[in-house]
């Protein structure tokens, strides 16, 4: 027994010696705490931001004050209060434009974006897609912004580490790791009416406000847009392919939605990859024969984003130059107002009113107690609307029967108005609602 215990205690002292040998002999210039996601997330945190978005939510007031009996049983006055929703996102093009998803900023009346320096920006809603939900917001500064790398989603390795970058329950630039556990996963968020398809699935760490943060590969690149969490499980996190957005720019920036601006000419990109990670984008115009964009008013492109980022600033009736590849012609194309939906122009024509569908931003904007309905803007003189007592600033909110909740609702309504007689239209000037009747 006395020989085994001098023998353990020997090798106990030779691994010791082997250990603090090892450690001292590492390479000179080393640090091995400087690993491949320090360094990802010392490139990537500039371009990574904070989504804070205000909006109004239904509450019930009780009658008795602070009363948890009556709040049991949803009672009391129901009431409109603002509530703040947390979220994440990334920016994708130096003049400012932010990737988030839809649900984060839906239905809000004021969006502001922190960036990784403290600034807090307000943005502008550019569009947004509910059934892919994705968002595009616009920020402003007098100097560019930085931006992340978008990768490439169609070649993902299951195993391969993934970086997610975020704002977890308020907690900014919270940043956790894991691999990609599956591709091609299905989630049906139980208040959406349809499943989001397609989607990574990671084990990373992704929370309630990491919706909208990106998912980066090894080399800093955004694979994926963090949209949602298993509440019921652990580990379990879902992203939205890049490849996603990126087939989806030439809709969510375009001219004719985003700045009623119609620009004759419709792009596409076509992305090369070479393995492991460098990606040759070229942006193409989308007609029989594509030709390849080298620049837009003198400014040189090199993806989709760069494309759409100089379409959106075009002006109605100022040309635009268009360069393409291989020694062709310039084109010169010359944006115009985009067409005004027919709801619109049957308002004007019909009932003599100019309308414009209210958005919670707009509500904000003109401090209207409603988010739904058609913001009158303005009144002819002595037209059916003006007779009834329409004023500008009113919100119609109801015709005949029929709530409009939308300028679609609005349009379907209008075709269905009898050619005479008088109907009953509802609406809110101020706090108050009130009817009147149009005298067709």
């Amino acid at each position: 027994m006395k020989h085994c215990k001098i023998f353990i205690g020997a090798v106990i002292a030779i691994s010791m010696a082997g250990s603090s040998s090892l450690a001292a002999e590492a390479p000179e210039g080393i640090n091995l705490r400087r690993t491949v996601v320090v360094g990802v997330v010392e490139k990537t945190k500039d371009a990574v931001v904070n989504i804070s978005a205000t909006k109004l939510i239904t509450k019930r007031i009780s009658q008795v004050s602070n009363d948890p009996f009556w709040q049991l049983f949803n009672g009391g006055q129901p009431v409109q209060v603002p509530a703040n929703a947390l979220g994440s996102g990334f920016i994708i093009h130096r003049d400012g434009y932010v990737v988030t998803n839809n649900h984060v900023i839906d239905r809000a009346r004021q969006i502001t974006v922190e960036l990784a320096d403290g600034r807090k920006l307000p943005a502008e809603l550019i569009s947004s897609d509910a059934d892919a939900d994705l968002a595009i917001l616009k920020i402003s500064s007098d100097k560019p912004f930085p931006v992340l790398s978008m990768g490439d989603s169609s070649d993902l390795m299951i195993g391969e580490p993934v970086i997610a970058v975020g704002n977890p329950l308020g907690y900014s630039h919270t940043v956790s790791t894991g691999i990609v556990s599956a591709v091609h996963r299905s989630l049906k968020n139980g208040e959406e009416p349809q499943a989001l398809r397609d989607l990574i699935q990671t084990d990373a760490a992704i929370n309630p406000g990491n919706s909208g943060g990106p998912l980066l590969n090894a080399y800093g690149e955004v694979i994926g847009i963090n949209t949602a969490v298993r509440s019921d499980a652990q580990n379990i996190g879902f992203s939205i392919p890049i490849n996603r957005l990126r087939d989806l720019i030439p809709e969510l920036m375009n001219p004719a939605t985003a700045s009623r601006v119609e620009v004759p000419i419709h792009l596409k990109e076509k992305r090369e990859l070479s393995p492991p990670a460098t990606i040759v984008s070229s942006v193409l115009i989308d007609e029989p024969q594509p030709r390849t964009i080298q620049s837009i008013d003198g400014q040189p492109i090199s993806n989709i984003v760069d494309a759409y980022a100089v379409l959106l600033q075009s002006r109605q009736d100022h040309p635009i130059k268009v360069v393409c590849a291989s020694g062709e012609k310039e084109l010169t194309l010359t944006p115009h107002a985009a067409a005004t939906p027919d709801a619109i122009v049957d308002a004007n024509k019909t009932l003599g009113i100019t309308v414009v569908a209210v958005t919670p931003a707009l509500a904000e904007k003109f401090h209207l107690s409603v988010e739904a309905g058609m913001f009158v803007s303005g009144v002819l003189r002595d037209s059916i609307a003006a007779r009834a007592g329409i004023e500008a600033g009113d919100v119609i909110v109801q015709l005949g029967r029929y709530r409009i909740q939308s300028l679609n609702d609005f349009g379907i309504l209008l075709h269905r108005l009898p050619k005479s007689g008088q109907v009953r239209v509802g609406v809110v000037r101020g706090e108050q609602m009130g009817f009147g009747a149009l005298s067709l």
